[in-house]
């Protein structure tokens, strides 16, 4: 007893000390970070190409026009919401729409309680403010997902190593400049019950942390599937929980967090709940293509070093949670153990529990389902693709906890395993001269290397996978997001483009209706500008300007999240599911 006592003391003095060196490392990080203001945001595109401001650019990387979900709508709705002294209503705007909308923004009411990360708006400067939001964001998903980890049983440097390795992710990395929210402050919800606190406290925190991640970005189809990660996750670890009291308890709490996120966002809610697009989307399973699936363990086997995609489909649409640990996981596992680890019952509830939730979730994505099956779980609202994270998120924690179970068994074989799926995944799905990362087969190199150091030290294999799968990552994904400062977003200093903008919109009666300017682009620099981003239709604004347009042809037309885009069309057009085409000369003042 005494020895279990003095291993558990052990464990817990390394993760404090692991803890402190790696918020050490942060804190230093940090203020590097944030004194120059630095962003993962593609604003840049607009400084550059838009706005002519040439030095205005990333520090290091490149923007990515192809996230213009950030450039084109998060950033500009950030400034237009400081422009209007953090009110709910847009007044800077020509369409005077509500800010309460699915993208978290920094609007001074009650919902700010439940955006900690956002709290340094109105105090500093709004590049601060910026810069500190993401970079706060950062170190709540690197401890999050550590600490997850760690619940699951990890060792400090495999549970840092595994977080770090799912941030340099694709699905994280395409995605994180605008969703990056929902994956940094998931764990966050469901820590609380690996904790010792009482069942007050657990609910308390649960509460604020639940609230918090769905009003800091609000976006249905991956909060409701990692939320079922969450719930098959404290199931396998903690079952009391799902005794009589503690689940009136929780489920009370789960639904007051979900209540309180929806009288927040009601008028957004009702608003679009009758709408075209995004409106009460019904989807069925399936439709996730073979390709994704193989990227789960060959990560960058569908794009080329630019970051573009060879299959198709746009590069963040082909994001997945896939790192090389995975396959070193399943290649490398030591399947030999098997019967000792059912024969513990603890070890054989927690693997079948995460198996069943990982394959329901694999069904899901992969089989042609009817929206009637998921509609229990409310997948019926989650489109295949759009699991891939939650779905990852639950394979590499099944993964970890096999080998931590059962262990790994290295031996030449197994090397030569892993090394020709990883050569032969590349030459079938990704060989081209002109296109090809060599670079990608790299990551045998690597394995080669550790293989010849770890068959002297086998217990520190598991540690040495994980630590290649994140350098790995960090090769393959580290150069997506650029470094930006937020500088000259907040504070542009004008120059001969916006002085053209300014003389345009006096000459128009305060309204710039000009060509050229993507999604709310115009608004945030501070125009009453045609062209803009309008989260909930504004069918009265636009029914004022078309009256004559058919009921049917007019709903379907702007009866949706619109891209409000001003070109010379001589008739509003749906051009796609959150774009229109409206007619500048409508709104220009005729000489």
């Amino acid at each position: 007893m005494l020895s279990k006592n003095n291993g558990f003391l052990n464990k817990l003095n390394e993760w404090k000390f692991v803890n402190l060196a790696v918020l050490l490392l942060f804190i230093i990080t940090g203020l590097t970070y944030v004194s120059n203001t630095w962003s993962p945001s593609s604003y840049g595109h607009v400084l550059v190409n838009i706005l002519g401001d040439v030095d205005s650019g990333p520090d290091f990387g490149q923007s990515r026009p192809i996230r213009s979900d950030e450039w084109a709508v998060v950033t500009p709705l950030t400034q237009a919401t400081i422009n209007n002294n953090f009110e709910r209503i847009n007044h800077t705007s020509l369409y005077d729409e509500d800010l309460r909308i699915n993208f978290g923004l920094p609007i001074k009411d009650w919902g700010l309680i439940f955006k900690p990360t956002m709290w340094m708006y109105g105090i500093s400067n709004p590049a601060y403010a910026y810069s500190i939001h993401w970079f706060t964001l950062t170190v709540l998903f690197i401890f999050g997902y550590a600490w997850l980890f760690r619940w699951l049983g990890a060792t400090p440097v495999i549970g840092f190593t595994l977080a770090a390795g799912l941030y340099f992710t694709g699905f994280v990395q395409f995605w994180w400049n605008e969703k990056g929210p929902i994956f940094a402050l998931f764990p966050w919800v469901i820590l609380p019950f690996a904790t010792r606190f009482s069942l007050f406290w657990k609910a308390t925190i649960f509460y604020w942390a639940a609230v918090t991640w769905l009003l800091t970005n609000f976006y249905p189809p991956i909060q409701i599937s990692l939320a079922f990660v969450g719930f098959v996750l404290i199931l396998a670890r903690e079952p009391q929980l799902f005794k009589k009291r503690p689940m009136v308890v929780l489920s009370f709490v789960s639904l007051l967090a979900a209540g309180t996120a929806a009288m927040y966002l009601w008028d957004y809610l009702q608003a679009t709940s009758t709408t075209i697009y995004p409106g009460s989307r019904i989807v069925s399973g399936g439709d996730v293509p073979y390709r994704y699936w193989i990227s789960w363990l060959l990560p960058s086997v569908n794009f080329d070093r630019s970051y573009n995609s060879i299959i198709g489909a746009n590069i963040c649409e082909i994001g997945t949670v896939g790192l090389y640990y995975s396959l070193l996981s399943i290649c490398f596992l030591d399947f030999t153990r098997w019967h000792n680890v059912w024969r513990n019952k603890f070890q054989r509830r927690e693997i079948l529990i995460l198996g069943a939730g990982f394959t329901m979730m694999l069904a899901w994505m992969a089989l042609p389902l009817p929206s009637w099956i998921g509609a229990p779980l409310l997948w019926n609202h989650v489109q295949p693709a759009r699991m891939q994270f939650a779905g990852g998120v639950l394979l590499v924690s099944l993964l970890f906890i096999l080998v931590n179970t059962l262990g790994v068994r290295l031996s030449f074989f197994r090397l030569m395993v892993f090394s020709l799926v990883t050569v032969i995944g590349w030459w079938l799905w990704k060989y081209d001269l002109s296109t090809s990362r060599f670079e990608d087969l790299l990551i045998v190199f690597l394995v080669l290397l550790a293989y010849i150091f770890l068959r002297h030290h086998p217990a520190k294999a598991h540690t040495g996978f994980a630590l290649i799968s994140l350098l790995a990552g960090i090769l393959i994904f580290g150069r997506f997001n650029p470094l930006q400062s937020a500088w000259p977003i907040f504070n542009h200093l004008p120059n001969q483009v916006t002085k053209n903008y300014d003389q345009l919109a006096a000459n128009n009666k305060g309204i710039l209706a000009v060509t050229g300017l993507p999604g709310a682009v115009a608004n945030g620099i501070g125009y009453r500008s045609l062209s803009h981003l309008t989260a909930v239709p504004q069918l009265v604004f636009w029914h004022k300007h078309f009256p004559d347009l058919p009921f049917s042809e007019f709903n379907l037309i702007f009866n949706r999240y619109s891209h409000i885009i001003a070109t010379d069309t001589k008739v509003p057009r749906l051009i796609h599911a959150d774009a229109i085409e409206v007619p500048v000369s409508l709104f220009q003042e005729k000489d």
